[in-house]
């Protein structure tokens, strides 16, 4: 049994790699956009002010693959872009903390990301990436006399058996 507590090392991590996909997201939904509007920009001012040419049917395929090029993006990277923000905001209100300790078999230091709106209800196992135990975080939230209102998570680390998942008190 060992006391785990919040790891900000590990949630500033998360919240990089975070940050990455949502500028992918991004780029994937932005990038066709901004290609299209330099395209109509473009082929607006090569024309000049002819309006007595009739398009062809080359034209009429160009349009409709910056349109299909620009929908596409459009369902990719949105969703994408909108789900990473969603994680974000769940790193910003403390909604997800990374609990660090030490194994009480081993002895070395796991991790585990758990949510703190569920942490009193359900433990969190893991399993120890040196002796390949299992393990139970359980933590507590207590809330922070401050004006921000951060909660601060602690607990404790409980190895379990593998054969009947009973818990070993150590």
């Amino acid at each position: 049994m060992d006391v785990g507590q919040e790891d900000l090392s590990q949630v500033l991590a998360l919240a990089s790699i975070w940050m990455m996909i949502f500028g992918i997201g991004s780029s994937i939904c932005l990038v066709p956009m901004i290609y299209t509007v330099v395209l109509a920009y473009q082929d607006a001012f090569s024309r000049g002010l002819s309006y007595g040419s009739h398009a062809s049917l080359s034209g009429f395929l160009a349009t409709a693959n910056v349109i299909l090029f620009m929908a596409v993006g459009a369902l990719i990277g949105y969703p994408v872009a909108s789900a990473s923000v969603r994680v974000l905001q769940g790193l910003w209100r403390n909604d997800l903390v990374a609990l660090k300790g030490a194994c009480p078999n081993c002895g070395e230091e796991v991790f585990a990301f758990v949510r703190s709106d569920q942490t009193n209800e359900s433990p969190h196992r893991a399993d120890c990436h040196v002796c390949e135990s299992l393990l139970e975080f359980r933590t507590k939230v207590e809330e922070s006399s401050s004006r921000l209102g951060r909660q601060w998570v602690y607990g404790r680390i409980y190895l379990l058996s593998r054969r009947n998942r009973r818990q070993i008190w150590m």
